[in-house]
Formats: structure tokens, C-alpha cells, sequence
């Protein structure tokens, strides 16, 4: 394995959806407020947005390592600094130099969006970090899935749109529920694919303090709130073509029975990346349909 395929691993393009999905949802909503948007500013908070994710999988794989939770046991992908693909300090830098140029991406960011983007950069940055990182990581105190359904939900559309539009509206923050929820999903399903080796690592993550079978049961509730989130919408947003996004759980059957039913084990990555594929296509569906026929 050449250096360019570690880093590839290290960085974990597969998780990369969860970050892009509500920024293309947030522009979508921007567009059918205002029916045009700032191509510099949507690239240059899709680009923020995957550099503070990178930054976040660097920091894990650091820090996870430093702690000593990667074990052998694990069923997860591989993990550069455990497996000695690469040295400590060298991942390290990475998180750094990620965390500088999301810094610097953001400043330009706060010039358009003022405080309100500044506040939302400063907390992006702290909790990046201090999931793993840390005397008290909150990924071993069961907040993960409330951290990523605050921060690529809501947050993240929110943000996105306001950027783009520059004023407070409630709409993104309830369509924002959506991939929060669905990236809530793909915490829950990674702690669950997890739940052995954190119960020996002393890793009190919300599967284990839940159990095997009420953690399967959450899994899947947080996908049904997802699919609700477009009707709820509709509600106040009477576009009728949302009510397709709806339906879009259903093209992936087979990753909610395995959720439910399927053993634990490395067939849980596939459903890991299943899920990243869902987060993606409702928030590109969301958008799209929210635009069809606009003007």
C-alpha cells in the first residue's frame, strides 16, 4: 500500500456524504427562497465543511489509538496509526493542517455571514476535536449521536442557508432534522458495530448503555423520523414533489433489515456506507425537488 492509498484510508472518503449532503440541502433551500445563489460562497463552505470531517476521522484515528481502544477485536475498517500504517505525529499534523485550513476557509465565511457563522465555526472546531480528544471524549460518554445529528443536521443546513441568504428563517432548521437524523443513523449503526470492543474498552457508548437489541430498535426509528421530517415540511411547504423523498428509505430494505436482523460483523461497514448513501441521496432529492419548477 502506496502512501497516497493510507491517506486515502485515513481520511475516509466513505464518511465524506455525511458532511456534503446538508451543505447541497441548504443551498437547495436557499434557491427556492431566493432563486440564486453565491457559487464562491457554496464552494467555499462545501470545502469547510470536508476538511472539518477529515480533520474529525484524523483525530479519531489519533486519538483512538492513544487511548487504546483499536484493538484487534475491532470490525471496523482499518485505522492507520493501530495498524502502524502510518506514525502518530504524521497523523497528527494531518488533524492540524485540516483544522488550519477550515479555520482559514471560515474566515472568509464570517466576513459573509458575521457572528452567527462565527459562533457556529468555533463550536464546529471544539466539538470536532473534542469527540475523541480530550479527559472526557464525548464519544465515550454516548453523545455521538446526538452531537451528529445537531451538527450535520440543523446545524449544517442552517448554516448553509443563512450564508446564502443572510437572515433567520425556521424552515432549515426543520428540514435539517432530516440528515441529522440519517447521520445520527450512521453513528448509532457504527457504535453497534462496535458495542463488543467498547464494552471491553470501557467505551460507555449509547449502544452499549442501551443494549444490543434497544440500539437495533434505534437504528431504525431514527431512519422512520427521517422519512417523516419531508411530510412535516410539507406542511408548511406545500411542494408537492418533496413528498418523493419520502419514499427514498425504501430503495435501501435490505441495510434497515440488516439493522434489525443481520449478525454483527464486518457486513456492518457495508451497511455503514449504505447509510452515507442515503444521508447523500435524500439531501441531493430534498434539494431537487424543492426547485422543481421554480420560476
Amino acid at each position: 500500500m502506496n502512501k497516497l492509498q493510507i491517506w486515502i484510508l485515513a481520511i475516509r472518503p466513505k464518511t465524506l456524504p455525511a458532511s456534503v449532503g446538508p451543505v447541497l440541502l441548504g443551498l437547495g433551500i436557499a434557491h427556492f427562497v431566493e432563486g440564486t445563489l453565491s457559487i464562491s460562497v457554496a464552494v467555499a463552505t462545501a470545502l469547510c465543511a470536508i476538511l472539518m470531517q477529515i480533520a474529525t476521522n484524523l483525530v479519531n484515528d489519533y486519538f483512538d489509538f492513544k487511548s487504546g481502544v483499536d484493538g484487534d477485536e475491532r470490525l471496523g475498517p482499518l485505522r492507520v496509526t493501530s495498524q502502524g500504517l502510518m506514525a502518530p505525529k504524521t497523523v497528527q499534523w494531518g488533524y492540524r493542517i485540516c483544522f488550519i485550513l477550515a479555520f482559514l476557509c471560515g474566515i472568509y465565511l464570517i466576513t459573509i455571514g458575521g457572528w452567527p457563522i462565527a459562533t457556529i465555526g468555533i463550536f464546529s472546531l471544539l466539538f470536532a476535536y473534542i469527540y475523541t480528544a480530550g479527559p472526557l471524549p464525548i464519544s465515550h460518554l454516548g453523545l455521538g449521536e446526538v452531537v451528529a445529528l445537531i451538527f450535520f443536521g440543523p446545524i449544517a443546513v442552517w448554516g448553509t442557508y443563512f450564508l446564502q441568504v443572510g437572515r433567520v428563517d425556521f424552515f432549515p432548521l426543520l428540514i435539517g432534522l432530516g440528515p441529522g437524523l440519517i447521520a445520527a443513523t450512521i453513528m448509532a449503526c457504527n457504535n453497534l458495530r462496535d458495542i463488543e470492543s467498547d464494552k471491553k474498552n470501557g467505551k460507555k457508548t449509547l449502544a452499549v448503555r442501551l443494549g444490543e437489541k434497544v440500539a437495533r430498535i434505534l437504528c431504525l426509528r431514527l431512519v422512520i423520523f427521517s422519512a417523516i421530517v419531508p411530510l412535516v415540511t410539507y406542511h408548511f411547504i406545500q411542494v408537492p414533489w418533496i413528498l418523493i423523498v419520502p419514499l427514498t428509505p425504501i430503495l435501501f430494505y435490505k441495510t434497515w433489515r440488516l439493522l434489525l436482523l443481520g449478525k454483527i460483523d464486518e457486513q456492518f461497514n457495508y451497511a455503514l456506507a449504505r447509510i452515507g448513501q442515503y444521508l447523500f441521496l435524500y439531501c441531493m432529492l430534498f434539494a431537487l425537488t424543492l426547485n422543481i419548477g421554480l420560476r
